[in-house]
């Protein structure tokens, strides 16, 4: 018995050492800014988050064969100092939630429109760390051609927020 199963072991090691390891693709988000305004108000609609999922290009410089599935591991905001005028510093405090969603752009598409994260109520914090919908393959939607939007509630900050970002996705080829 422990022959067998050093012998299955010794197998299972082999196995996974044959394969391609899954790798990281960074997408930065660019730089942007959220109006802010004196009168204090609710957001009509939450500040976009261009983040382009053509990670491609990306991908095709790894010697990976083909690709199983690509999620998201991790996404975060961080304010820049743009808008910021001497004397003033800026946060997340005026933000309540984020939902960030995938969909594909392909006319007919059968794929739903997916949730892959959110964050709520990051507080007076430079950096909000987006909580990832764990195994959402977004794979699919890249190959059709997609985008991300973003739906949220909260409070039109004071004065205008510049922020940028950072995303990795994680690719796990066959």
């Amino acid at each position: 018995m422990m022959v067998a199963m050093h012998r299955f072991l010794i197998a299972v090691v082999a196995l996974t050492g044959c394969g391609i390891a899954d790798f990281d693709v960074d997408q930065a988000v660019p730089e942007q800014m959220v109006q802010g305004s004196s009168i204090p108000s609710p957001l009509a609609a939450l500040f976009p988050l261009p983040l382009s999922l053509d990670l491609n290009q990306k991908i095709k410089t790894q010697d990976t064969g083909p690709i199983g599935t690509i999620t998201l591991s991790s996404l975060s905001l961080t304010i820049t100092k743009t808008d910021e005028p001497a004397g003033d510093t800026d946060d997340w405090s005026f933000v309540t939630s984020v939902d960030v969603f995938v969909e594909s752009t392909k006319s007919g598409t059968t794929l739903p429109k997916v949730k892959i994260a959110s964050v709520a109520s990051p507080g007076a914090v430079q950096v909000m760390n987006f909580a990832v919908q764990g195994g959402v393959d977004i794979k699919p939607y890249i190959d059709e051609g997609s985008q991300v939007d973003t739906s949220g509630t909260g409070m039109v900050p004071a004065d205008d927020v510049s922020y940028d970002g950072a995303s990795t996705f994680t690719v796990h080829p066959l």
